[in-house]
């Protein structure tokens, strides 16, 4: 018999993990209604509202299963949730991640950000060992998100009835471990972001403790929706070989950061950008991720990288110790060059 779990509500970026009520069940009934959601999954779409909020009360009001609830709009968009006593994790210290979302909220990165949570709660808090996901074929978007998440994956397991459906289905199994987790949480790795995944830059560059280096410049940088078109365009899609962006993560896929650099064409020079977002300073990711850009510049031909920074700007002592020296220095900046 699994462990007593007690409600909790966990809070993301954009999100809210929260139990589910029977006051949900609009919003609830507006995203399971939808053919494209639960089918996948192995359930019905739900067909009024009178169903959704009776499998509110039966199903999802149990602990440990949150609505997902976008901060933005206060409204619940999906469901994600830790099981015991399933199929899958028989152990007291073992539990099953199932989640669905709305088909309005897909590409945006809301079930790993949620899962992301969940999977630390699961394993920080509760003290599990091991995580279990499966996922039916051609259920694509359930594969990247456990594979984006860091999960192994485990067996197949050929001609198992779905009563719910009424169908015969392969599925498939992975599992995260607790040690993977640590290993996972402590591996950076570099990637080019997709448009929709520029919510993560609006809001870093919107953050007065992330930006409090830019000071002498403002400060924090207004990024808005209507930007994010040219702006994709301009540094990834058509960078002209002049300009590298890319977006740092940890090995669950959580963003941490990001490094560029751009050709200066008024004076031929190459200069280089590392922002790391506020909550994960100081881990050690800010020097990962300054070499990482000076690798991938190499790697791209650039011979020197610059970077005018403030003068009282802390991460000069960072660059200088990853073998960056003083050029020049003004009242207000000091120019640091490496040779890469």
């Amino acid at each position: 018999m699994g462990q007593v779990w007690k409600e909790h509500i966990l809070e993301t970026t954009r999100l809210i993990l929260r139990p589910w009520t029977t006051e949900d069940a609009e919003e609830c009934f507006r995203n399971a209604s939808d053919p494209l959601v639960g089918p996948p999954a192995g359930w019905k779409p739900h067909k009024d509202v009178e169903e959704s909020r009776q499998v509110i009360r039966r199903i999802l009001a149990v602990p440990e299963t949150y609505a997902i609830v976008l901060k933005e709009t206060g409204l619940p968009i999906g469901n994600i949730a830790l099981h015991q006593d399933c199929d899958l994790a028989v152990e007291d210290d073992e539990a099953e991640l199932g989640y669905w979302l709305g088909t309005r909220y897909w590409g945006m990165g809301i079930v790993p950000e949620a899962a992301r949570r969940l999977l630390c709660h699961a394993f920080e808090d509760l003290k599990l060992e091991r995580i279990w996901c499966g996922y039916y074929d051609g259920n694509e978007k359930s594969r990247r998100v456990q594979e984006k998440l860091g999960f192994r994956y485990q067996w197949t397991t050929e001609g198992l009835y779905i009563p719910q459906v009424g169908e015969t289905r392969t599925g498939n199994v992975s599992l995260m471990t607790k040690e993977d987790w640590d290993r996972n949480k402590s591996t950076i790795s570099v990637i080019s972001p997709g448009y929709r995944d520029l919510w993560f830059r609006q809001m870093m560059l919107a953050d007065p403790e992330t930006m409090s280096y830019n000071h002498s410049w403002g400060g924090t940088i207004d990024f808005p929706r209507d930007d994010w078109k040219d702006w994709y365009n301009h540094w990834i899609e058509d960078n002209e070989g002049k300009r590298f962006y890319r977006f740092i993560a940890d090995g669950t896929g959580a963003f941490l950061g990001e490094i560029a650099y751009h050709l200066d064409e008024k004076n031929g020079i190459h200069i280089a950008d590392v922002i790391i977002y506020a909550p994960f300073r100081r881990k050690g990711f800010g020097a990962l991720a300054l070499e990482y850009l000076c690798q991938c510049a190499k790697e791209n031909g650039i011979s020197e990288l610059y970077d005018d920074i403030a003068i009282d700007n802390q991460a000069i002592s960072l660059f200088l110790s990853h073998g960056f020296s003083e050029e020049y220095r003004t009242d207000a900046i000091i120019m640091l060059k490496k040779v890469l």
